[in-house]
């Protein structure tokens, strides 16, 4: 028999395991949510988000690309600015009240170079006009350290505040604009709020200054090679135009005379006069002579094989000896054995180039008894080319001031072949006291970058 104890806990306990049973059935039957079944507006908000985050990469994407496309250096300058501006918005900041300026150092031949503005947004004009030489406040920071910096200070700041439209402002960032380790300029922005740029603006304009750091160089570089093509162009012409001068002043005219001087002797021949006749041969002959060695030393100075083949000296002495020989003109050469042995080949093309240019205008211009061509060591890195005659001189200031007028560019083309290798030209002449051509060319790049400041 069971107790009535036992009885009570055994109804007890069955009640207890009832109630579990049915929960757990009726947890079960009930119906399930699946993943489809999910509020729907979570997933809307995501994809939604997700969306507006693609379309700013994609826009960002667009703007970089923009941007480093341009080689247009002036357009390239103008998208740099519109670049941020657009991006701070992707990113939904204002800029409503935002100024920016592109601050380049001045090409001038200064000791110290300005800062000037290249472009700007939000400056007026007297803005643009300003100069600031970049030694004190938020832009000396940046042009030192190389890095970007912010100030919330601007308006106080010691040449920032020579601007008008920066005296409003309270924050300030720059960032700068470097090629290698030389700073060429900075980026600077400006906004009247103190807390305008967040750690994500700094962000957005520094990602942009860099690719527009890359494209000014880009578009630098290209400026570079459209000029040298334009020199190469220049160069040719002005050869062409030499080419043209001598043969019309020198072969063309010899060679017309030919024909002249055969008939001249065919009709003394016919009366009868062989005395007569054998010396309009002979004159002939020296005439055909003379004219074959105009032609030949014309394309000895078109074409020097012999700078290739046996280097500088020995085409410096048979330029003399070819001027010697065609036109009488006498002309001696001095030479350091040593340093044209250090020349790479590119400046002793340039060194007889213009050697043999300053010969051709003193045998023609300045009616010289003697010209002197020296190439010698004028320090241990620098050497020294002088072309001198002691023929009528000329004022240098005239002749160089009126190169528009005048056909031949002789004196600009072997200054600007003296630039193509880092060197520096200079010429001295007085009248009736001779002329000087001088040129230093560095040998080493220390030297180059000392003869870039004279």
């Amino acid at each position: 028999m069971i107790s009535a104890q036992y009885f009570w806990i055994i109804l007890g306990l069955t009640g207890i395991i009832a109630l579990l049973l049915g929960a757990g059935v009726g947890y079960l039957l009930l119906p399930k949510k699946t993943q489809d079944e999910e509020p729907k507006s979570k997933p809307k908000a995501r994809t939604k988000d997700q969306e507006k985050t693609k379309n700013r990469i994609r826009k960002m994407y667009q703007l970089i690309t923009d941007l480093t496309v341009t080689l247009n250096y002036s357009r390239v300058l103008e998208k740099s600015l519109d670049a941020a501006f657009l991006a701070l918005r992707i990113s939904d900041l204002p800029t409503d009240r935002l100024i920016s300026a592109v601050l380049l150092f001045a090409e001038e031949e200064m000791a110290v170079p300005d800062l000037v503005v290249a472009y700007g947004r939000g400056l007026p004009r007297p803005d643009m006009t300003q100069r600031v030489p970049g030694v004190e406040g938020l832009l000396e920071n940046v042009i030192e350290s190389g890095d970007p910096q912010m100030t919330q200070e601007l308006s106080a700041d010691p040449e920032l505040k020579q601007f008008i439209s920066f005296r409003a402002c309270t924050s300030g960032y720059c960032i700068p604009l470097r090629a290698g380790l030389d700073t060429f300029g900075v980026l600077l922005f400006a906004h009247p709020e103190k807390n305008y740029f967040t750690i994500d603006a700094q962000e957005i304009i520094n990602t942009v200054g860099h690719q527009a750091q890359l494209a000014m160089q880009n578009a630098h570089l290209f400026q570079e090679i459209e000029a040298e093509r334009d020199q190469i162009i220049k160069v040719q012409k002005e050869a062409q135009r030499r080419l043209a001068r001598a043969l019309h002043d020198g072969p063309t005219q010899t060679v017309a005379a030919i024909p002249m001087q055969i008939s001249r002797a065919r009709h003394l021949l016919t009366r009868g006069d062989v005395d007569a006749a054998g010396e309009a041969l002979y004159q002939t002959e020296e005439l055909a002579r003379r004219t074959s060695q105009q032609i030949r030393h014309m394309l000895f100075t078109l074409r020097p094989l012999v700078l290739d083949s046996e280097g500088l000296i020995a085409a410096l002495q048979s330029m003399a000896k070819r001027t010697r020989d065609t036109f009488g003109q006498k002309v001696v050469v001095e030479t350091d054995v040593k340093l044209v042995e250090e020349l790479d080949m590119n400046s002793q093309t340039v060194i007889f180039t213009i050697a043999e240019e300053a010969v051709t205008n003193a045998r023609k211009h300045a009616k010289a008894d003697h010209i002197w061509v020296k190439v010698q060591r004028l320090q241990d890195d620098l050497a020294f080319l002088e072309i001198e005659d002691d023929g009528k001189g000329f004022l240098v200031d005239d002749v160089m001031g009126n190169y528009d007028d005048r056909g031949s560019l002789g004196m600009l083309n072997m200054r600007e072949r003296a630039e193509l290798v880092q060197g520096v030209f200079h010429v001295k002449s007085i009248p009736g006291e001779g002329t000087q051509i001088q040129v230093v060319l560095p040998l080493t790049p220390d030297a180059a970058d000392r003869l870039r400041l004279i």
